[in-house]
């Protein structure tokens, strides 16, 4: 890669986007761009690493990156302090400040600051920081992915840059609608702008359809994006369309209400009234939404373009360009660095690793250093043949060591081959977690079975799992239980008939669950002419483990 060359990483919430930008003619170029949806659940950010770092193999990219973290992974505070012309003393002040608004110790995390106004007298700092683990964690996952990182910007600032570089007017919004959280930049002018993280993004319409249909994350992230992009999908299925709508209109109020407030806030600094809004981001595509805001705000809403001012290389696939094109604004700003003279941007790259980075840029140096050191020493060595007897009888003595280091390698496999059994039982547990929701349901299918056949009740259930001879889950439910005979005379005569029909009701009803397989082992004890005892086995299906 060329020095003139910048490949950004842009790693959000729910996809990954790369972009390989140049500049020719004072313009960006993109050279190369590929986007990946992320692969896991939702409801689960702690699998987010794992599904960035398989996302990265995919992609099959190489060399230094500036990667782009989440507006969700980080921690925005605006603040105020006195005008200072030296940068040194500025930052001891901002320090200080830090100190007082970050709610961690500075030395928990990896912060820094940009400075968004300054009227001579105060300054606006917008200070952004994240925990130093969760910067590390990116970095490995970027770093397994085939990259090294060069920078660690936050997404909050970039689409002032984007912004920037497409010419657009002053005194306008930008809302970067993310899927957990979401960015506002007011922009007043040149080098003078507002910023504001919004704790709401798409999950939340997903969070609503997964509390009303009893559905798992992933599920209802399933539905809403099937129902959304199928029109003919929404008419055909009214309620799980109104669940969807209600869910949309009530995200739009939240966004409506975040966005006055902050207009509110932007207004008491003596500012007019933004009269247009720019939507970027995944969220910003919700049906409905950019309508509702126009409506609310009475402002003129548009979708931020940024490929009208980008040079797109032939290589690069039009079509997916095209459709990852209303969330490509963090991209553009990171690389409109290249080509802006007063951009603005916050590495958020720990100390030990840019530590670490200036230490391998120096290793060249070391060798060479240590090459002429060595170089230098070599005429002694050959004059001095006692050297070379010395080295015979360390090499007969290294010889004599190889058999316990072989036992100890025939060891280290044997604990090695342990390793392996006790991963693969840790894989099985991990089943197991992730099919927590396949309880809650099979109860709530037994709860109903119970209720709508009445006079029964169970004494205890059993789980029995077992694998089969091709190493395949095999789950059984052993149940116990004891159903009231009402009709029985007054003798106290046990009604085989009766009993043999109420039993049979019950496990028809059984049967019918969407887990169950089927039902063998089945015996009762009529000891109590009023009260059957049953026990009965059933297998549950290989797709619904539990």
């Amino acid at each position: 890669m060329s020095q003139k060359s910048k490949l950004i990483i842009n790693c959000g919430t729910t996809q990954v986007s790369a972009g390989l930008f140049s500049v020719s003619g004072g313009r960006l170029v993109l050279e190369s761009f590929d986007v990946r949806d992320l692969e896991y659940d939702f409801g689960m950010p702690e699998a987010w690493l794992s599904a960035l770092n398989a996302a990265l193999k995919s992609m099959r990219l190489s060399g230094k990156a500036n990667v782009i973290v989440p507006t969700a992974n980080i921690l925005t505070k605006t603040i105020t302090v006195p005008h200072v012309d030296d940068v040194a003393k500025r930052d001891e002040v901002v320090e200080f400040e830090a100190r007082k608004n970050i709610p961690y110790d500075l030395s928990e995390v990896t912060w820094g600051y940009q400075v968004i106004a300054d009227d001579g007298i105060e300054a606006e700092v917008l200070l952004v920081s994240m925990k130093t683990g969760v910067a590390d964690d990116i970095c490995l996952s970027v770093s397994m992915g085939g990259l090294s990182t060069a920078n660690l910007e936050p997404s909050s600032i970039l689409d002032y840059n984007a912004w920037k570089y497409c010419g657009l007017e002053d005194n306008v919004m930008i809302l970067n609608i993310g899927a957990k959280a979401s960015n506002l930049i007011i922009v007043r002018g040149d080098s003078d702008f507002f910023v504001r993280s919004v704790p709401i993004g798409g999950n939340a319409i997903t969070q609503s359809i997964s509390d009303n249909l009893g559905k798992s994350f992933m599920q209802a992230e399933s539905i809403k994006r099937k129902v959304l992009a199928d029109a003919a999908e929404m008419a055909s299925n009214d309620a799980v369309a109104e669940i969807i709508k209600n869910g949309v209109i009530t995200v739009s109020k939240r966004i409506s209400t975040e966005l006055k407030r902050s207009i509110l806030s932007y207004k008491r600094k003596g500012a007019a009234t933004p009269q247009k809004l720019y939507l970027t981001g995944r969220g910003a595509l919700t049906t409905g939404l950019a309508e509702y805001l126009c409506e609310e705000l009475k402002a003129d809403v548009q979708f931020l373009d940024v490929l009208s001012n980008l040079t797109v290389s032939p290589s690069v696939n039009g079509e997916k360009l095209k459709d990852a094109s209303v969330h490509l604004s963090e991209l553009v700003g990171e690389a409109a660095r290249m080509v802006l003279p007063s951009s603005v941007g916050i590495n958020l790259l720990p100390r030990h690793i840019v530590e670490e980075s200036a230490f391998k840029r120096k290793m060249p140096l070391l060798f060479l250093g240590a090459a002429l050191l060595a170089a230098a020493v070599v005429p002694p060595f050959m004059a001095l043949q006692e050297s070379i007897k010395f080295n015979d009888a360390k090499f007969r003595e290294f010889n004599s060591r190889i058999p316990a280091l072989e036992q100890d390698a025939v060891a280290l496999a044997e604990k090695r081959d342990a390793a392996n059994v006790l991963v693969d039982k840790i894989a099985d547990l991990d089943i197991l977690a992730k099919s927590k929701s396949n309880w809650i349901n099979l109860f709530a299918e037994f709860e109903k079975s119970l209720f709508e056949e009445k006079d029964v009740w169970l004494d205890d259930l059993k789980v029995i799992r077992t694998k089969t001879k091709d190493g395949k889950p095999d789950y059984r439910l052993q149940f116990s239980g004891r159903l009231l005979l009402k009709d029985v005379g007054d003798d106290n005569t046990y009604d085989a008939k009766a009993a043999l029909e109420k039993i049979k009701a019950l496990l028809s009803k059984f049967e019918k669950s969407s887990f169950i397989e089927k039902i063998d082992d089945i015996s009762t004890d009529n000891t109590n002419p009023r009260i059957l005892k049953f026990n009965f086995t059933s297998v549950v299906k290989s797709d619904k483990p539990i």
